[in-house]
């Protein structure tokens, strides 16, 4: 107490709990942050999660071991490890915040280590290059034709390829910027975002030439049904890929639309962002260099 007040910090409020500690930051950071709503969503079930094991807890007798207590109980109740490394995430945050402000004078989250034995996520699939071609033969002529293969070709997220703008899309020079991304917000409305996922997430992409045919063949098909639409189409944002009435399309619309043609295709169901996982495949298979295909990707690092 007396190094804290030689160095200007004050006293912290020694009957502080957790608790307050986590209703302090979630009303005075997380509430002011622009995040998406599944993202704050994440934040909020962390949250929750560390009040229930550790509200009670007075920040002063916080320690590591205390965290990892926990930690090794919900790991063996089945949590698996990427959810521990959230709940661990929000912790550091919170923590780094209070010693900001005085509150506390270290993170102890930053050294909790995680159970060896919780659960590992299994990685995302990939569909090999066999199915791939499967894939794209039974594509054809499908009316999102174009946008599987967007995602297929160059990695984009489902989001960021319902994003595009036919602004985005340079069918002479063949290329695909990745400018923007259609995101949920509240009550589940959908909206054209220019806050992408990662700070490399912005990025121009040189398109195979089936890719930019394909492309071509899209565009027609929905000037075609925009004169049968006529005025009930709704297309402000000029979006490469929408309903057939202008509209963004939703993405559970399109999880149950891929797993309708992957099933077709006989590959049994897949998700839409596995085509992502095929891209990073595919290229790395065929020698691409990874930090290439983490460029490509917009992975960050």
């Amino acid at each position: 107490m007396v190094a804290a007040v030689d160095n200007g910090q004050g006293v912290a409020d020694g009957n502080l709990t957790v608790g307050d500690l986590l209703n302090r930051w979630e009303a005075k950071v997380l509430n002011s942050r622009d995040v998406a709503p599944r993202t704050a969503e994440t934040y909020r079930w962390a949250l929750g999660l560390l009040r229930a094991d550790l509200g009670m807890r007075r920040v002063r007798k916080l320690t590591a071991d205390a965290i990892e207590a926990e930690f090794d109980r919900r790991a063996s109740e089945g949590m698996s490890r990427a959810s521990l490394v959230k709940v661990r995430s929000v912790l550091g945050q919170a923590l780094d915040w209070s010693m900001r402000r005085g509150l506390v004078g270290s993170n102890v989250a930053r050294i909790v280590e995680l159970p060896a034995d919780a659960r590992r996520t299994p990685p995302g699939r990939a569909l090999t290059v066999d199915q791939a071609k499967t894939l794209i033969r039974t594509a054809e002529g499908d009316r999102l034709h174009a946008l599987w293969l967007v995602m297929l070709m160059l990695g984009l997220r489902p989001g960021e390829s319902c994003g595009l703008s036919w602004l985005d899309v340079d069918l002479q020079a063949g290329i695909v910027h990745v400018r923007r991304s259609l995101k949920i917000g509240n009550g589940g409305t959908l909206h054209v975002d220019e806050q992408l996922k990662t700070s490399k997430s912005r990025r121009s992409l040189d398109a195979p030439p089936a890719l930019i045919v394909a492309l071509k063949a899209h565009r027609k098909r929905q000037v075609a049904e925009r004169l049968d639409a006529s005025l009930v189409w709704q297309n402000d944002d000029d979006l490469v890929f929408t309903t057939n009435v202008g509209s963004p399309i939703n993405l559970s619309n399109l999880r149950r639309s891929f797993a309708k043609l992957t099933t077709l295709a006989g590959l049994g169901v897949w998700h839409p962002h596995e085509l992502r996982h095929s891209a990073a495949s595919i290229m790395s298979a065929a020698g691409l260099p990874l930090e290439r295909v983490a460029d490509v990707l917009g992975h960050d690092g």
